[in-house]
Order: C-alpha cells, then structure tokens, then sequence
C-alpha cells in the first residue's frame, strides 16, 4: 500500500455550512453566537482545530449532555474544497438529578443533587443540593447561574447557602447562612484565565465543640456577620489535574471584608505549581502557597478570629503533621496564625512493575516529596527584621515517600511513610504512615 505524507496546513479548506442537529429547547441566537469563528478557517489544518474548538464550546454551552461532530464535502458551494460541518447534539433532559459520592480535604461526602439544566434555553440552570460527611459536616445551597452576553465563559451565579463544619482539630463548630453571588470572565490575552469577582454576606455562629474546649477558642466563639468583596485570578496550564506531567498552575486571591457587618479584615492567599518531565518518565513538582491576614481597623486592638485564620499540617499540606497540627495550640486545639507559608518539592516516577504501561502512568505513580512551611501571628511585628525572623524561625520540615493514586481526575489518594525532621514542642506529628485524600495539595 502507497503511502504519503501531506502537510494539512498547506491543504486548503474552507467551511460552506454548519449544521446543528437535535436541538428541541436550545435558543437559536444562543448557538449562532458560538459558530462565527469556524467560517475563519482557510486550511484543512485550521478547519479540524476549529471544528473541535466549535465541539468543545457547545457542550460548556450548557445545553447539551453530548455532542458529535460529522465532516463532509460540501455538495451545493461554488468554492473548491469547501465542507459541511454538521454536529450532532444531544441536550440535557428538562430535569436532571441524582446522589453520588464526593471526595473533600481528607473526607469523604454523600451528595444529593436536583436541578433544571437550560431552564430557558441559553445555558440557565437552577439546582438545589445537599452533601453530608462522614464528619458530619453538611452543606447545602439553592443556586442559579447563567451565561452573560451568550458567552458560555462569563457566567453569573447567585446562591443561598447554609453550612455546617465541626471543626474538631480546633475544638469549635461553625453554622453559616448566607448569600453569595459571583461573576467569572476569562482573561483573553491569557490562556485558560480566568477572573472570578465575588459578593458574599454570610451570618456565622461559632459554638464551642465540648465543655473542655480551652479558653483561646472560647473567646472567638459568637455569630458575627460577614459582608465581603473577593477577587480570584486562576491560570491552569497543566496537562493534567491530579498528577501532571508538565503545566503550571498559579491562583491568588483577595478579599476585603468590611462593608457591614463585624468583621473586617483583609485576606490575601496565592499558591503556585509548576511540573516538569524528567528522563525516566518521571515527574518534577514544585507548590508553594501563602496567605496573610489584617485587621481593616487597629482600633480597640482588634484581632482575627479563629474561623478567619491560616492552618497548617496535614497529609496534604505539610505531611508527617496531623491535620492542622503545626502551629500555635491551646489544650491541644488548633489556634491557627494570620500568617503562613509552605512549599513542597515532589518526585513522581512510574512503579517498577508498571513502567510500559503508560495509559496506568496517569493513575498511579511513586512519590517523593519534602516538605516545609510555617504558620505564626504578626500582632507583635514592627518592622521587617522582625518578620523576616518570624517567616524563618520555628520552620517545620518534613520528608518521605509513598504511593499516589489519582481517583477519577478530580481528586488524589495518598499513602505515605513520613519522617518529620524540624518541628515545635506543641506540634502534633505522625511519624509512619500517614493516609490522605483530597484535591487540593501542597
């Protein structure tokens, strides 16, 4: 059989018609507003990575559960090599819901869910679900959210919330009511971008976990009454969202809390990833994350609250430490600190048994990793000598090794034998094997 190489960016191509089948509840306008940029296509190269960019952005429409793509010779067009696109759709039933299974920050949840998807036809949705831990905790929400401008990128959303979390490394428990509306646009001059500008007026009541529950906790609890402005710019590059090969990941925050009610503060938090191949199909990583927290107002020596602060420990964050267990504590109870810093480098490489398989490289993999980070209050700080010292002093420093499982791409299940090397006479730490699971890392 002959064979011939052909350069499909000198093949050229042009779009004739689009066809879009099986639409019943979709708007027309909604649709048209997403096929402009495939009629731009002038070689065959182009016209398949619009096509599948056109594919892509159908179904963040909303609308659809499914959707096909069919390439043809255009039969009525008077320009040469000129092609039919016809996709085949499949929207989403007029309600949808169900009960499944959650994975969260070393928890796992049961979730039940009920919604309306393309309630009027341009990718509207309104839902109601509810989640219950195995801790305890529960979290459920009434939302609505919709598209803006018939971009599937710029979504509203409104939502009324309650939650509950016993938080038993600190010693109290948390009941919030409230209210958040948010509005994510995409950076364009910047791939996969994206801004996120958010209102959130919550009521919290902070309750004591037991009877013996230290003082420094106590002294927190009470409701309070949060109204507050966030900004949030994530950039995801990464080839892969539990065990990546190459990519980087950078997300930073800022919120301003303040404008009514009584707590008043600002928070700012980033965190960073870069991974790197390496010869031996191995995998170099590198996190780092940090977060500060200020008073809005000096006066009265006003002080963050438990529930506001940064924690650090855990195994996910800086391993061979309990969870929350580095750090200030009272009585044994968490008190946290209004700032932190921690990093991780990471070795991934494929289990020995394991090193042809490559489809099975992306779901399971060895790890090793050293971990370092800090977590303390800069009330008495007054000048930069002094926090420098504080960011350096009482460092706690950790190592190990273990075996990363990824669960579905949306979360990670770690076990690891750690060795804890620099830490505090307050801390807790596990020296030995130490189990995680959750989708956010350091």
């Amino acid at each position: 059989m002959n064979s011939k190489l052909v350069n499909l960016d000198r093949v050229p191509a042009y779009c004739a018609h689009v066809n879009v089948n099986g639409i019943q509840r979709t708007k027309e306008d909604y649709i048209r507003q997403q096929i402009t940029t495939i009629f731009s296509s002038n070689t065959f190269e182009s016209l398949l990575l619009n096509v599948e960019q056109l594919r892509t952005r159908l179904l963040q429409m909303g609308c659809f559960r499914d959707v096909a793509v069919i390439i043809d010779k255009a039969q009525d067009s008077k320009v040469e090599n000129s092609y039919d696109i016809t996709y085949i759709t499949e929207e989403h039933r007029p309600i949808s819901g169900g009960m499944n299974t959650a994975v969260g920050q070393n928890e796992g949840s049961v979730c039940t869910n009920f919604s309306l998807p393309n309630l009027f036809g341009r990718g509207e949705k309104l839902g109601v679900d509810y989640s219950y831990s195995n801790r305890g905790n529960t979290e459920g929400r009434i939302f609505y959210s919709m598209p803006t401008k018939l971009d599937p990128n710029k979504q509203f959303s409104i939502s009324l919330f309650r939650s509950y979390f016993d938080n038993t490394w600190s010693s109290f428990k948390q009941d919030d009511h409230g209210i958040n509306i948010s509005y994510n646009i995409p950076l364009g001059i910047v791939p996969n971008a994206v801004h996120s500008f958010t209102w959130e007026g919550v009521w919290r009541s902070v309750l004591a976990a037991s009877s013996a529950t230290s003082l420094d906790v106590r002294k927190d609890a009470g409701h309070t009454l949060k109204s507050s402005l966030k900004y949030t710019a994530t950039i995801d590059n990464r080839d892969h969202p539990v065990i990546a090969q190459r990519g980087s990941f950078s997300q930073s925050s800022l919120e301003l809390a303040g404008l009514g009610g009584d707590s008043q503060f600002v928070k700012w938090s980033t965190q960073h990833q870069i991974n790197l191949p390496l010869p031996l199909k191995s995998i170099f990583q590198w996190c780092f994350s940090a977060g500060a927290i200020w008073p809005l107002l000096q006066r009265g020596n006003q002080t963050i609250k438990i529930n506001d602060r940064f924690f650090l420990g855990g195994p996910l964050n800086v391993r061979g430490f309990d969870y929350h267990g580095a750090g200030p504590h009272s009585e044994g109870a968490a008190l946290g600190g209004d700032c932190y810093w921690a990093t991780g480098l990471h070795l991934y490489s494929p289990l020995p048994f394991l090193y042809h398989r490559e489809n099975l490289m992306s779901y399971v993999r060895l790890h090793y990793f050293l971990n370092a980070g800090n977590v303390f209050n800069t009330q008495s700080v007054r000048s930069a000598q002094a926090l420098l010292s504080q960011l350096t002093n009482a460092t706690r420093l950790s190592c190990g090794l273990g075996v990363v499982l990824n669960l579905m791409n949306v979360a990670r299940l770690e076990l690891n034998y750690t060795l804890p090397l620099w830490t505090q006479a307050h801390d807790r730490v596990i020296k030995g094997f130490q189990f995680g699971v959750g989708f956010t890392f350091i």
